[in-house]
């Protein structure tokens, strides 16, 4: 963690422990699970009281300009509603640029999905402040959500169905529908393997391939990324397809799933056969 990111953190909670809107807060993230290191950032969360969750939303800017050089940006993601917000902030301090979220949970809907995924793990060892005791019984209820583990057949469909998808976007030289279909064979390989390995609670898909899916697994998933070039992008999607399908294969059988045996071979075979 960056000093001067910590020095404005903590900025930032002196602010927070003097308003009445917010009754606490805990770290999520990185720091939660003592997985931090030197680029790690802060994913703080707060409790706020319902009545004064919109108003709090609307001071985050001047919260963030307040504690630092400069905001260069408050981007609040597209998921924030009227029970949890999040806003992912960029500040200057000095030279720097540092990333600081700011998670808001609302007091009276603590039964939303997204309010409790962001409790799930933490306990009172997370808490940040608790300027009026709900924050810790709100941890202390061991709040947590099902683990959405990917659908193993839904995966390997949406791979081969975008594979023969392909074929037509390369022999018309399209690039742009090229590299959307290979991001879309990339995602549902990462699915495939996280149907079988993925054992984290939280998390976006990256981090649980990252911490859940054995090292020489992920090697599969990086062999779609080459340049904006036809060829060289036609020979990752060949290289892919063979890896998913042994991926595949292994998986279904592990599970007890009844994998699809020929349709694999049938849809690279053409694949190879209409993209020389």
């Amino acid at each position: 963690m960056h000093k001067d990111l910590t020095l404005a953190f903590n900025k930032m909670i002196d602010i927070l422990k003097t308003d009445e809107r917010c009754f606490g807060g805990w770290h999520f993230g990185s720091v939660a699970r003592n997985m931090t290191d030197e680029y790690s950032d802060y994913d703080p969360v707060f409790l706020i009281d319902s009545k004064g969750f919109e108003s709090f939303a609307n001071d985050i800017p001047k919260l963030m300009a307040d504690i630092s050089d400069e905001l260069l940006i408050c981007w609040a993601e597209d998921f924030n509603n009227n029970c949890f917000k999040n806003f992912c902030c960029a500040i200057r301090i000095g030279a720097n640029i540092h990333q600081l979220d700011v998670f808001m949970v609302n007091n009276d809907e603590q039964e939303d999905w997204m309010c409790k995924m962001h409790l799930s793990g933490c306990t009172e060892d997370n808490i940040i402040f608790d300027r009026t005791g709900e924050t810790a019984l709100l941890l202390n209820k061991g709040c947590s959500v099902e683990n959405h583990v990917p659908d193993t057949m839904r995966a390997v469909d949406t791979y081969w169905f975008h594979a023969v998808m392909l074929v037509k976007y390369f022999r018309r030289g399209d690039v742009f529908k090229v590299l959307k279909n290979i991001g879309i064979l990339f995602h549902a390989h990462a699915d495939l393997l996280l149907s079988k390995y993925d054992t984290m609670s939280w998390g976006d898909r990256e981090s649980k391939v990252k911490h859940c899916v054995p090292v020489g697994k992920q090697e599969h998933l990086k062999v779609y990324f080459a340049s904006a070039d036809l060829t060289a992008l036609k020979s990752a999607v060949r290289k892919g397809m063979k890896l998913f399908e042994s991926d595949a294969a292994e998986i279904c059988k592990s599970k007890g799933v009844d994998c699809p045996k020929l349709m694999p071979g049938q849809v690279i075979a053409y694949f190879n056969r209409s993209t020389k």
